[in-house]
């Protein structure tokens, strides 16, 4: 019987908390310390820098220490992302050794994406589908942007899901060029992405979008049996707080480009354990 713990854990006034606590669980599950494991979680103020990005050229730093809006970077590749409450975040972690994902990264965008598009589909959205590699879209317009990774021992894949985020705040904080929106066969933002609540007409509820997403990962996956909980385990929150402290809460992390130095840092009680 196939099992997925799901974490409904989240400070959404603490990023850099927040962003420790996705690198501790991959770290978790490729050391086989918990079992699959699904998160569902929200930031209130946040710009996620994509791993190998140079923060300044993505991000308006000024208007982001204006807002009181963090900045940090995540431990997967892909582009830039406003968080607010109205923006859901999910990530899915297996081990490396997990046979149902795809080999192939692309190939694997699609089979995890499948799990969002059912869920927007739970929720009424009925022109929900996958764009190019890594979208989740609704018609041609983006609702979500994916990541995924295969370090630690792990499958991690997490991504973003629009239902009411503030798409002008969002124009101010990230530097988008006018090249890049072209290519989209758009002139802005606003007409690249879109909140479910545009094509529903309210803002579906939290745990509402907590369940369909849940249905989505465990018919992908083919689990019969989900528990949810509202904590991590002890040692995974030792895992998390080592890499708040010594990582995701330090300038030469977030800032800049991508520092080697934190790249391969690896929390104290991992050190020295198989």
């Amino acid at each position: 019987m196939s099992e997925l713990r799901v974490l409904v854990v989240e400070r959404p006034e603490n990023a850099y908390l927040n962003l420790a606590i996705e690198e501790a669980v991959a770290r978790a599950r490729g050391r086989n310390l918990v079992p699959d494991t699904l998160r569902i979680w929200r930031n209130r103020n946040a710009v996620i820098v994509g791993l190998f990005q140079i923060t300044e050229d993505e991000v308006n730093i000024e208007e982001c220490a204006k807002l009181s809006v963090q900045v940090v970077r995540r431990f997967t590749g892909g582009g830039t992302v406003y968080h607010d409450l109205g923006n859901i975040n999910y990530a899915i972690a297996l081990h490396r050794s997990d046979k149902r994902p795809p080999p192939s990264i692309l190939e694997s965008y699609r089979y995890f994406g499948q799990a969002v598009v059912y869920a927007l589909k739970k929720l009424g959205v009925e022109d929900a589908g996958l764009g190019k590699v890594n979208d989740i879209v609704i018609g041609r317009r983006k609702v979500g942007g994916t990541a995924q990774t295969r370090m630690f021992n792990t499958i991690f894949y997490h991504g973003t899901l629009l239902t009411n985020t503030d798409i002008e705040k969002m124009a101010k904080l990230l530097k988008i060029s006018k090249a890049k929106l072209s290519d989209k066969g758009v002139s802005s933002l606003r007409e690249r992405v879109v909140n479910v609540r545009e094509i529903l007409g309210h803002s579906p509820d939290f745990n509402e979008v907590v369940q369909a997403l849940i249905e989505g990962f465990s018919k992908v996956l083919g689990v019969n049996n989900v528990e949810v909980h509202d904590d991590l385990t002890d040692i995974e929150w030792e895992i998390a707080y080592d890499l708040y402290e010594n990582k995701y809460s330090k300038d030469e992390w977030n800032m800049g480009r991508v520092n080697k130095k934190y790249l391969f840092y690896t929390p104290k009680v991992l050190r020295n354990s198989s």
